[in-house]
């Protein structure tokens, strides 16, 4: 019978089976610098090549036709679109915000640890991912396709020509809209947890809640956003205090 040799040994055929582990410094730490000095050099590039030039004074008398805000807020003002104003400058925001930064620390899967790859922290990884492209888009969106009245324009499409104007927005019935609601968490809270039940017992009720809460408001914001852009509806949820 052959006897398995210890990782980080030399068998006979001379191949060396890597270690279990790596020091992060030097090698981790050099690659980490490397992309560093790639990202600035990249961003040094668009800044000779792509203008950015100032607008004109502002005027008192004149209110520009879009105004846009800057394009670090322009998220934000895409959100206005669909949501109160809020919910949209300051609950949403705020739970993206906080979903970035504590999904990754939610998940207590030895698995990854130190490993360095999207497959491995896979329920870390890909909201996280996700996150971070909705907030690239909803940048996007205002920044390329927003036009005069904040209506939608093709890239190929001149301002000067206006939009066709929509037919009048609609609201879904409130216990429609909180049923709906109602039936979207409660299935997102508990299939996770029968489907993989080895995956989240160690995790805990509440470190698995508040990862299933972050990770499905997201999810209800993109549904909100599609159900005003394909299906013309503007709330799902309406009452005298808040709108949703």
């Amino acid at each position: 019978m052959s006897k398995e040799l210890p990782k980080g040994t030399i068998k006979a055929t001379g191949k060396k089976h890597p270690p279990d582990n790596l020091p992060v410094y030097p090698g981790f730490l050099f690659k980490e610098f490397l992309a560093a000095l790639g990202c600035l050099l990249v961003l040094a590039l668009l800044g000779l090549l792509v203008e950015a030039p100032l607008d004109v004074p502002a005027n008192p008398n004149f209110t520009p036709n879009p105004a846009k805000a800057p394009w670090y807020f322009l998220g934000i003002q895409e959100l206005l679109v669909y949501f109160d104003p809020w919910l949209a400058g300051v609950v949403i925001p705020l739970l993206i915000i906080s979903g970035l930064i504590l999904i990754p620390l939610l998940d207590i899967d030895p698995k990854g640890a130190g490993h360095y790859s999207f497959r491995s922290r896979i329920w870390a990884t890909l909201p996280f991912t996700t996150g971070v492209l909705f907030l690239a888009l909803f940048t996007a969106i205002p920044a390329w396709f927003r036009g005069p009245n904040w209506d939608w324009y093709w890239p190929w499409e001149y301002w000067s020509m206006a939009q066709p104007a929509r037919l009048g927005f609609s609201s879904l019935p409130g216990w429609i809209g909180l049923s709906m609601i109602g039936i979207y968490y409660l299935l997102g809270l508990l299939l996770p947890c029968i489907l993989w039940p080895r995956r989240f017992k160690n995790w805990g009720r509440v470190r698995y809640a508040v990862y299933f809460f972050l990770v499905l408001t997201v999810g209800a914001v993109v549904i909100k956003v599609l159900l005003r852009l394909l299906l013309n509806v503007r709330y799902i949820v309406q009452t005298p205090w808040f709108n949703i």
